[in-house]
């Protein structure tokens, strides 16, 4: 059950100001953030990110990350954050590809086509998932080399009564150059028969993610640039913090769908930072 929130909207700058006046940050122990569009745009870290994850830290507060990306697994992710400056760990972070893995592993389904790069491929065999041509079943995620000969293979299981696993319903690569991003695949797959969505802000995603990590909800503030990820923080029972670094706008944010409703609604991490006990 969805707990119901009092509308933030319509939104303007003085609803934005009273929107961060009202985070009392020395309530949150956990704090979960989304790496594209919210830390950075892969290429370049956003600015206030570094200083802000590095606060919370000395304040010890527990800082964990989540990403619908693919393209590198927990481990890639850890080492290409301490690269950028930032402390992480792999058991701080959670992937879609890590996600789809353990529910494949669930379903006791060993084997299957996987349309991915090398984050991918590592979260699933890492699990004991063998990648072959010989399966029914497939998964998607991001692939920057995606084709016809690869959509077709995907489509024809499909049509045949197989599961496509995908893992991000996001449309658009957030980078200097933003690319074309997965969700729009999947979604033009779709019509040919049943593909799940194990990304943000699925149910399974949201049964991984909880078992994954340890935490009070109520003690926890879920952030992201989606409302993809909005919802899933809501439907954990977090507190929420949209920022308008990515996908999100005031406009996306005044007709969001009561479960996507953020509580705080933010403009810079840097006023974050700031407010920091």
């Amino acid at each position: 059950m969805t707990v119901k929130k009092e509308p933030v909207k319509p939104y303007g700058l003085k609803l934005f100001q009273e929107s961060l006046n009202r985070m009392k940050l020395e309530e949150f122990r956990n704090f979960f953030f989304d790496l594209d569009g919210t830390i950075w745009r892969w290429d370049e870290t956003v600015d206030g990110a570094q200083d802000m994850l590095k606060t919370l830290r000395d304040a010890e507060k527990n800082v964990y990350f989540h990403t619908d990306n693919t393209l590198l697994s927990r481990k890639g992710y850890a080492r290409r954050l301490e690269k950028k400056g930032i402390q992480a760990t792999e058991e701080e972070i959670i992937t879609s590809g890590y996600v789809t893995a353990e529910i494949l592993s669930d379903r006791e389904i060993l084997k299957v086509y996987a349309v991915g790069e090398q984050g991918l491929t590592e979260e699933l065999t890492e699990t004991g998932i063998k990648i072959t041509e010989d399966a029914d079943h497939a998964v998607l995620g991001l692939d920057r080399k995606i084709n016809y000969q690869k959509m077709e293979k995907l489509r024809k299981r499909i049509s045949e009564g197989h599961k496509l696993f995908n893992c991000s319903s996001e449309n658009l690569f957030r980078r200097e150059n933003s690319k074309l991003h997965q969700g729009a695949i999947a979604e033009s797959l779709s019509q040919f028969g049943d593909v799940k969505l194990t990304g943000k802000p699925s149910e399974a995603y949201r049964k991984v993610f909880k078992n994954y990590f340890s935490y009070f909800p109520g003690k926890s503030l879920f952030v992201g640039d989606r409302l993809a990820d909005i919802e899933t923080g809501n439907r954990l029972g977090m507190k929420t913090a949209a920022v308008l670094t990515g996908d999100i706008t005031e406009k996306k944010i005044n007709q969001a769908d009561e479960d996507a409703v953020p509580d705080y609604a933010l403009t810079s991490l840097d006023k974050v930072r700031r407010r920091i006990p």
